[in-house]
């Protein structure tokens, strides 16, 4: 009589050991996270010279970086075709693609002799004309085509004068498409550095020319 209470356990017991036998199976099985690379915008400038000379130097405000809304994430973009992107989970920006650019932009610029002081998010001195740059991200990632790969970056620009609401100069720098071997991020991203250092070189003539 006591026999059948006996057996249903150890058939209890054989079905919650075949269960923790596939479980672990599974574990074991599970392939492992690829582990992510990070990369950073690097800034050409490496040191800051003296402000310029001649009452030619000037404070500079760069505002936010705008970008489009398919550009705003930590994966770096490869376009694919016309009309398909990809991202990349595995290796991402080290910060938002808006916050290098501008963090670059100003590391840049604050190399130039005729440039005082650049801001960003601080505040303004009293009764001081700033000259303020406004950048629009259009572009800004890898494009491979059947294996051929290609950088591509495009920015609309504005200079403008605090006080005032003329626009002194605008455009739009289109870097000069260079070559990119598919898969190869950290290229990637030292090419959009490069193509950012091109930006600067044309806001900085830009300001001298307004001045």
């Amino acid at each position: 009589m006591n026999a059948l209470p006996h057996v249903s356990r150890l058939r209890c017991l054989a079905a919650l050991l075949s269960l923790l036998v596939a479980v672990n199976g599974c574990s074991v099985l599970k392939p492992a996270k690829a582990q992510e690379q990070d990369y950073l915008l690097t800034a050409e400038a490496t040191s800051t010279p003296a402000a310029g000379q001649g009452g030619r130097a000037c404070i500079l405000r760069i505002l936010p970086v705008e970008v489009p809304d398919y550009l705003q994430t930590r994966d770096m973009a490869v376009r694919t075709g016309a009309d398909q992107i990809v991202f990349t989970p595995y290796h991402q920006w080290a910060e938002s693609l808006e916050a290098g650019i501008r963090r670059v932009l100003a590391e840049d610029l604050k190399s130039s002799p005729e440039i005082r002081e650049v801001l960003t998010d601080e505040m303004s001195p009293a009764h001081t004309t700033v000259e303020i740059i406004s950048v629009h991200i259009l572009t800004c990632e890898g494009n491979d085509t059947k294996g051929q790969g290609s950088v591509h970056f495009k920015a609309a620009w504005e200079l403008s004068r605090s006080g005032t609401d003329a626009v002194l100069a605008h455009g739009v720098y289109d870097a000069p498409s260079a070559p990119w071997h598919p898969g190869d991020y950290e290229d990637l991203a030292g090419q959009l550095s490069r193509a950012t250092a091109g930006l600067s070189r044309t806001l900085e003539q830009a300001i001298l020319t307004a001045r």
